[in-house]
Order: structure tokens, then C-alpha cells, then sequence
């Protein structure tokens, strides 16, 4: 599960990390992405240069926002993801059957991507962004995902529990998803806010997860146990379904 690469190239994680900055700014000046960030203005202001000349950065007036030159991978890598091109109507079905939040999440090269997102009628809390990274031990879509990937490495477990997570409890925790085919959020992605997902396969491997997060005065008791999760599931079968007829 080890995806850290052996000679990591600085200037590129310096790119990736103002471009992300900028998306969530929704724009930035060089000094406010030099505060946001340990880099200099003047390393800010070459890097955004470069990014702007081959289209991937754009500027207006001392602001500068993502550029469309990301549209056109983007879209390449939406159509390459198995799970980014199945029919969403069970993800919307299963938004209006539950009021909340639900969530497509795929399954990329040991990451969870979200690739679509429904509110419900009655969901109040944070929105889902199409192309954010899940955390895989932190949320219920990430965890239906991890527990289905190889048993973790010293590494792996050293890296969690440098997030501050009890890697032991993970375990175990991951054990039962394996067992119940059902993830669990208690408030450990977004505080007040619980998570239940499935795991969605295809071709005899994980492929995904489609989860349901709401706040916790609604999922709770024996719409937390029992109601949600039989949905959650029905979803997920229906998907892993349209996944094998692509």
C-alpha cells in the first residue's frame, strides 16, 4: 500500500500543494499563498508563472485561480474510472429515501475520490466536492474501501498513527467491515456528523463505496442500525450491478 515515491521531486509537490491552495481559496495573491504555505513569494511567484503559461493557472489582477488547462485531464481521468461513469440514479434515489447526504466515492491507487455527490432534502452540513481525496481511515466510505485492501504494512500503520490514530483499534475496526460488508463514521470525519458506506466491487476487487452521512440527531438508534444500512446496501448492490453490465 506503500504509494510514496522513492526520489520525490520537490518542485512538483510545491506546484500540487499552491494549486490545491488555490482551490480551496477559490483564488489567492502570491503573498496569501506564501502565508497559506512554507514557500516563499518569489518560489510562489515562479511556480504560478510557469502554471499560467501552460494554462493551468489564470490572473486576474494580483489574484490568481485554477485555470481550465485541468479540464481536459480531468475529464480523462473521470472517463477512465469504471465507477465515475455507472448510471448515479441509486445515488440519488438513496438521497431522497434518506433526506441526506450521499456520497460515490472510487477506489485510486490506495486513495478514495469522491466522483459524485447528492444532497438530500433534509442534509445540513458540509458539501461533497467531486474530486476530493476521502480519508481512508477516517470516514465511512474510506474505511469500506481500506478493509478491503492488503492487510497493512509496518509502514502503512506507522503512517495512520502518525495522524493520531490508534492503528491497533483500525484493525479491529476494519476486521468487522471485512465480516459485516458495513463502515462506520462516528463523527471522526466531520464533528456531529455520522457516516455508514458499502463496499461496491467489480472484477473480484474493490471498486468503491457509496455511503450516507448525516448529522448525528438523525442517524441515530434504529435509523443509525438497521434503516440506513439496509439501504445503503440495496444501493450498493444495485451499483456493483450497472458497474458489471459497463
Amino acid at each position: 500500500m506503500d504509494v510514496n515515491a522513492r526520489n520525490p521531486v520537490k518542485s512538483v509537490r510545491t506546484s500540487v500543494r499552491l494549486v490545491e491552495t488555490l482551490v480551496e481559496r477559490d483564488g489567492a495573491t502570491v503573498s496569501e499563498l506564501a502565508e497559506a504555505t512554507p514557500v516563499t513569494k518569489g518560489t510562489a511567484h515562479n511556480h504560478l508563472a510557469t502554471l499560467r503559461e501552460l494554462g493551468y493557472v489564470t490572473k486576474d489582477g494580483d489574484t490568481y485561480h485554477v485555470g481550465l488547462g485541468f479540464c481536459y485531464p480531468a475529464n480523462h481521468a473521470t472517463a477512465r474510472t469504471p465507477l465515475a461513469n455507472v448510471s448515479t440514479g441509486s445515488v440519488a434515489e438513496l438521497a431522497e429515501a434518506t433526506g441526506q447526504r450521499v456520497d460515490l466515492v472510487a477506489s485510486e491507487d490506495h486513495r478514495a475520490v469522491l466522483v459524485h455527490s447528492e444532497h438530500g432534502a433534509r442534509y445540513e452540513g458540509p458539501e461533497g466536492v467531486t474530486g476530493t481525496t476521502v480519508p481512508l481511515h477516517a470516514s465511512a466510505p474510506g474505511k469500506a474501501i481500506l478493509a478491503h485492501h492488503d492487510a497493512l504494512s509496518p509502514a502503512d500503520a506507522a503512517a495512520l498513527a502518525g495522524d493520531g490514530v490508534d492503528v491497533d483499534v483500525l484493525r479491529q475496526e476494519l476486521d468487522h467491515v471485512r465480516e459485516e460488508e458495513l463502515a462506520y463514521d462516528r463523527g471522526e470525519l466531520h464533528a456531529e456528523h455520522r457516516g455508514i458506506a458499502v463496499p461496491i466491487f467489480g472484477e473480484a476487487r474493490i471498486r468503491g463505496a457509496v455511503g450516507v452521512l448525516g448529522p448525528d440527531t438523525y442517524m441515530r438508534g434504529k435509523t443509525f442500525q438497521q434503516d440506513i444500512p439496509g439501504l445503503v446496501i440495496s444501493a450498493a448492490e444495485q451499483l456493483t450491478k450497472r458497474l458489471r453490465d459497463l
